[in-house]
């Protein structure tokens, strides 16, 4: 999703997560947690069986992406999904 094996990403999720990473050496271990909080509470959301795994992580995909690309989220913690954490 992040493209970070190029070196270089091209994906604008994967460019902004650099811009991230930039100011906050622990925006990788942020952006994992939230991921794996995010999909979970997918999973749940749509009672989701082993065979639905793929769908629930594109969704799960779909929505950092969107998130990531908002413009008023500087670091990690200003994702909407990073409330997610808190619970």
């Amino acid at each position: 999703m992040l493209d970070l094996q190029s070196g270089k990403p091209s994906s604008s999720a994967g460019i902004r997560f650099l811009e991230l990473l930039e100011k906050d050496e622990m925006a990788f271990d942020s952006l994992y947690c939230v991921a794996f909080r995010m999909m979970d509470a997918q999973w749940l959301a749509k009672r989701a069986s082993y065979m639905e795994f793929n769908d629930v992580l594109k969704s799960t995909r779909a929505q950092l992406e969107r998130e990531l690309k908002l413009e008023d989220v500087s670091c990690v913690r200003d994702l909407p999904a990073h409330n997610l954490l808190h619970r």
